[in-house]
């Protein structure tokens, strides 16, 4: 087989803004809406719904405020983007990471024991972003591959795979503790 064989994925809009945590809302609400001429369809029929814990969205949202990148690209498709913006503008893949976000920025979830407002000080932006990516892809059905392909690959980490890599590190920490 030759790699020029290889059938590609759908390709990523050139498209993409990073969005302060503090911006959050304003930004889908205002920029996203374009005056009435799209709307932001965050739960489109092929979303899986809210599948995360609150313990699951406390893990991300501490994850990211710690200086954690990984896991804060967002996908949306607009028909007619950066050309008409018909849209809508439908979340194709991030519901459950936006979910996390924005419960934490509205005091509905608990992290490192306490709520948004009680804490204090200004967030590290750098961190507390995503990175709105946009695609225009024509057809709903360009849409629904796209989804596939991004969700397709990978299989989330068990509670037991994760519980056998803590206690290798845990028997490393002791390991090292015992030989300095």
């Amino acid at each position: 087989m030759k790699f020029s064989d290889i059938s590609r994925y759908t390709e990523i809009g050139s498209y993409y803004v990073n969005v302060g945590w503090d911006y959050l809302e304003e930004h889908l609400e205002r920029d996203f809406a374009r005056d009435g001429s799209a709307s932001l369809d965050i739960y489109p029929d092929f979303q899986r719904g809210h599948v995360w814990t609150n313990e699951q969205r406390s893990a991300y949202v501490e994850y990211c405020l710690r200086g954690g990148v990984g896991g804060r690209d967002l996908y949306f498709n607009c028909v007619g983007w950066m050309c008409d913006f018909r849209g809508p503008f439908v979340l194709v893949d991030g519901l459950q990471r936006l979910t996390a976000v924005r419960m934490f920025l509205r005091d509905e979830l608990v992290v490192m024991g306490s709520i948004f407002s009680e804490f204090e000080g200004r967030m590290n932006q750098f961190h507390c972003q995503f990175v709105f990516h946009v695609n225009d892809l024509p057809s709903r059905a360009d849409v629904l591959k796209w989804y596939l392909e991004i969700n397709a690959g990978g299989v989330i980490h068990s509670r037991e795979e994760l519980d056998r890599v803590q206690a290798l590190l845990d028997k490393e920490l002791c390991d090292e503790k015992r030989n300095s």
